[in-house]
């Protein structure tokens, strides 16, 4: 499973996620639901990666990588503003909401300037009963994130 890359890749592949501009339906405010600092939930995740059949014995590998990557890995939501640390790479982007409670990044920058949005086929961000989740929609696994 794509999902054991190493701490610092896996967290590259999920830090910042876009869907199509043409689906965004409400400008990002200052939004009590997202603002603020979000950090990994281990456990939380580990148990959405047991629901979604991940072997179990593969578990141990995912929680000892997660936990790697949990000590540089954040996203901030300061009003219309989305920071996504992962690593050495910050990341600075707009964001609005879209339908079903899904955040929509635009206009990532790192910080170099260069373009860092990715696939939208691939990743996804939704608010799903006050957690934030980074979707890998192919493999149908999860980031869990809460705010500290």
């Amino acid at each position: 499973m794509k999902i054991f890359l190493k701490a610092p890749v896996l967290a590259a592949a999920l830090s910042v996620a876009t869907l199509s501009v043409a689906t965004l339906v409400t400008p990002a405010l200052a939004d009590k639901r997202v603002e603020g600092k979000w950090q990994l939930d281990i456990p939380a995740t580990i148990d959405a990666a047991r629901t979604s059949g991940v072997p179990v014995d593969q578990l141990g590998q995912l929680q000892a990588n997660l936990t790697e990557m949990a000590k540089a890995f954040s996203m901030t939501f300061t009003g219309a503003r989305l920071e996504a640390i992962a690593g050495e790479t910050t990341t600075h982007c707009d964001w609005a909401w879209s339908k079903d409670d899904y955040l929509v990044p635009a206009n990532c920058l790192d910080q170099k300037g260069k373009p860092n949005d990715l696939d939208p086929e691939r990743e996804a961000i939704r608010m799903v009963g006050g957690n934030l989740q980074l979707i890998n929609i192919p493999e149908g696994l999860a980031l869990i994130l809460r705010r500290p």
